[in-house]
Formats: structure tokens, sequence, C-alpha cells
């Protein structure tokens, strides 16, 4: 776990740490390509972490081939030769605003950027691009999509990562 965690940090700025967050039928497909071949299926009731990168038309690469439990436990895919790839609508990241903060998704990945939306609550959000420290993210009910900086979100689906 402690690797996995300092590669997130070591090379934070394309790589984003997710979880699991497939709210249809039991189970997550993982594919061999964007779109492709169902390779694995992850139980969508289990709680877990991996780090994704590289996402193209909604489509992000799984890093490693493997994901982690919480509690350190590793779990290697298997079944393609080409790569582990995850839909965007299938992985999620809380925000970060533990203590009530107003957070802002916005136009582009600038802190001057127009608002396009506000919110206190904690949300899950569906991480959809990464540019620098920049995560582009939609709501779960898709009525809202924008940039948020990277130090808002939490990829742990157990805990906050305080």
């Amino acid at each position: 776990m402690a690797l996995f965690m300092l590669a997130a940090i070591g090379v934070k700025a394309q790589y984003v740490t997710v979880f699991f967050w497939d709210t249809v039928g039991d189970f997550t497909n993982i594919r061999n390509a964007p779109n492709g071949k169902i390779v694995e299926k992850v139980s969508t009731s289990i709680d877990a972490m991996l780090l994704v990168e590289t996402p193209v038309n909604g489509w992000w690469s799984i890093c490693d081939a493997s994901y982690y439990e919480p509690d350190g436990g590793l779990y290697k895919l298997s079944g393609s030769r080409s790569g582990y790839y995850i839909h965007y609508s299938c992985i999620g990241v809380g925000t970060r605003n533990y203590g009530g903060q107003t957070l802002y998704l916005r136009a582009t990945p600038s802190s001057r950027a127009k608002v396009v939306y506000s919110f206190k609550e904690e949300l899950v959000l569906h991480p959809m691009d990464v540019k620098g420290d920049w995560v582009k993210v939609s709501t779960i009910d898709g009525k809202h999509t924008g940039w948020i900086q990277d130090d808002w979100l939490c990829g742990n689906p157990v805990t906050n990562c305080n």
C-alpha cells in the first residue's frame, strides 16, 4: 500500500487515485482496450482503490494492472496483454471539504476560470480527465461538469484523506 501511495504522490500530475463506484449491476467490467473486450469483472460490493492514468474518450488506463483494498490487499488483474481499462462512470473520488468548505468546479483547469458549480457538502465525483494538478469531474447525476484541484479529492472509499 505504501508503494502505491508513493507512486501516486511521486507522479501526481497525470495519475489519479480513485475507487470503484459502479451503481449498475453486480460487477464492474474491466476491459483490454477502451470499449474493448471484457477481461475481468470486479464485484461492485468491494471497497477498493486503483490508480488510473491517460484518459481517452472517457476510458482510463489502470496502472500496474492491479487494485488495492484499504486493508492493504493487492489484487492483480489478469486476462489482457494490452492493458486494462475502466470507464469513468465506474470510478469515483470523494471531496475533501470535511469542514464544510465551499468547493468550486471551474470551466477550465485554472483558479481564475469561471465557476460553473459550487457546493458545500461532501460529494462523490466521477473523474473524467487530468491536467497537471487539476481533475475534470462530473457529479454523479451528470448535471455538473468542471475542473477541481486534486488537493480537494480523496481516492479512499472507506475513510477520509486527512
